[in-house]
């Protein structure tokens, strides 16, 4: 098993919550845990992008660049118990944002090659893991609807308000 991480950490993942234990121990066995220091760039946006990454411990941030004006926005923090990087599992596109430890921290890592030959060899594990996806970017799709309808009200809003002020 790999050094630092043990399988109730596992069990506490969302995405991994289709794995049974014999499953997640074959996981344990492909990955490796890391000691990250504070502040260090884990994955950065447009760089390729090779596996997945569990937070053991500690506090990460993400970073998304807005291609028009080149800004860089904190989107969101991570915690123990939560992933990133499980996109690359699923496709080859490079990274879609930058990860960087915001506190010292320990990651499980999982190899996207390592991982496809985990789940090649179980067609049921495969399926299931799948369906965990779907239910995960479902789930993170109507976050960004409700987002998205509230910020384009408060633009209205101050749209509007601004109008009615200069005439």
């Amino acid at each position: 098993m790999s050094a630092g991480v043990d399988l109730s950490q596992l069990q506490k993942v969302t995405l991994l919550g289709s794995f049974n234990e014999s499953e997640l121990r074959r996981l344990i066995e492909v990955g490796t845990t890391m000691s990250v220091e504070p502040y260090t760039n884990i994955v950065i946006e447009g760089e390729l992008s090779w596996g997945m990454y569990l937070v053991l411990e500690g506090q990460v941030g993400i970073y998304k660049e807005n291609k028009l004006s080149g800004n860089v926005y904190d989107v969101g923090h991570l915690q123990a118990g939560s992933f990133f990087g499980e996109m690359s599992l699923v496709d080859s596109q490079p990274r879609s944002a930058t990860v960087q430890s915001l506190t010292q921290c320990r990651l499980f890592r999982v190899g996207k090659d390592e991982f496809r030959r985990l789940i090649d060899g179980s067609p049921e594990l495969k399926l299931r893991f799948f369906e965990s996806c779907i239910q995960q970017l479902v789930g993170r799709l109507r976050v960004l609807n409700d987002d998205y309808v509230v910020s384009q009200y408060q633009l209205w809003q101050k749209a509007l308000k601004t109008g009615r002020e200069a005439a």
